[in-house]
């Protein structure tokens, strides 16, 4: 009776068992599923790129002559347009004129200078031919003028002694006779001196005329090289402005700074244009590479120079070739970012660059880079 009364428990429904154990299932096959390495990527797009300049002008003016179209091939230094030269010709002969004008005021300044210099030479060599011997010879007469007051002072003093003597009777008039010819002969020594002396000081003159004409043809030289100098630097300036004429003249012929294909025309003949303007767009298909973003896992596969294919949905079943040259050393953005869930890292790109120089590949175009 006592196990009639008690209640039966109810037992686990199967139902959910059964999904549990689906649950752990599919947890456990996409842990599974996660470590199962992914397979290594080799090949990556990329798009092309080539050397692109633009032909501008220096000189603003009217396009004369524009002489290349789209499409065609130029050589570098070949000439693809020229501006209107009008204005700097005329400019040009100006610039002309002015240096002859200012070659021949330099070659008067340079004749004047010459004629100076043989001036102060002349005056110079003059200077130096009497002024020694005038000084010398100035020194002599002052000399001998002095001797001769001497002598003159002693004769007269002598004749008056004598002529005391013959009065008193103690001389003879022979002996008054030769004290007064002594007398006579020293006062006439006196002129003499007197008469060198002013010589002298006249040479002397001479010599401050001559100093007066060096200083003053030292003068005129300092004068001529003056306006020489003046001369000399209005011809620079005259030929600096022709030669800047010449430069700008040379400006108004527009010509290719490479080689390549032209793939824009801007302007059409006739048309005016500003400075710095692009006239056409010069593009190097040649020259072309492309830049590949390659993840940190594959670059250590890759070196430089290495030999890669390439491939464009362009040519399809076509297989070019391109070489490694370049493989940037910075990081640009990562491919792969990791969350905190998986505890992994993030994976890097870097960019490489692989050269082409193939111009059946035009820029902009995508293409596929195999770097097995």
């Amino acid at each position: 009776m006592m196990a009639r009364s008690e209640k039966q428990k109810p037992g686990f429904p199967v139902y959910l068992v059964l999904l549990v154990l689906f649950c752990a299932a599919l947890f456990l096959n996409g842990c599974a599923s996660d470590k199962t390495p992914a397979p290594e990527q080799k090949t990556f797009s990329g798009m092309v790129n080539a050397p692109e300049v633009d032909v501008t002008t220096k000189i603003p003016g009217r396009v004369v002559k524009l002489l290349v179209r789209e499409g065609d091939s130029v050589a570098q230094g070949q000439l693809v347009a020229e501006i209107d030269s009008t204005d700097l010709r005329a400019k040009e002969k100006a610039a002309l004129a002015a240096v002859e004008a200012a070659s021949a005021a330099m070659q008067k300044a340079k004749a004047g200078m010459e004629a100076a210099e043989a001036t102060a030479a002349k005056a110079r060599a003059a200077l130096g031919a009497v002024s020694e011997s005038a000084d010398a010879a100035l020194a002599k007469a002052q000399a001998g003028l002095e001797k001769a007051r001497e002598d003159a002072s002693l004769a007269g003093q002598t004749y008056k002694r004598i002529e005391v003597l013959y009065q008193n009777g103690a001389a003879t008039a022979q002996q008054l006779d030769e004290a007064k010819n002594k007398l006579a002969a020293a006062n006439a020594a006196l002129e003499a001196a007197r008469a060198d002396l002013a010589a002298a000081e006249a040479q002397k003159d001479q010599v401050n005329v001559y100093r007066a004409e060096l200083a003053a043809a030292m003068a005129a030289r300092a004068a001529a090289e003056a306006d020489l100098n003046s001369a000399r630097a209005a011809y620079d300036r005259a030929r600096a402005e022709l030669q800047e004429v010449r430069a700008n003249l040379l400006e108004t012929q527009l010509r290719a700074p490479m080689a390549g294909t032209v793939t824009s025309r801007n302007v059409e003949q006739g048309e005016m244009v500003s400075t710095g303007m692009p006239i056409l767009t010069i593009t190097g298909r040649d020259r072309n590479w492309v830049d590949v973003k390659v993840p940190e896992t594959v670059l250590g596969k890759i070196s430089l120079n290495k030999e890669v294919t390439v491939t464009s949905a362009a040519f399809p079943g076509k297989k070019f070739k391109g070489k490694v040259t370049a493989i940037n050393k910075k990081a640009d953005f990562a491919t792969y970012r990791a969350t905190n869930e998986r505890g992994d890292r993030d994976i890097m790109a870097f960019n490489v660059k692989v050269t082409l120089n193939n111009p059946s590949f035009w820029p902009g175009m995508m293409v596929e880079v195999n770097f097995e």
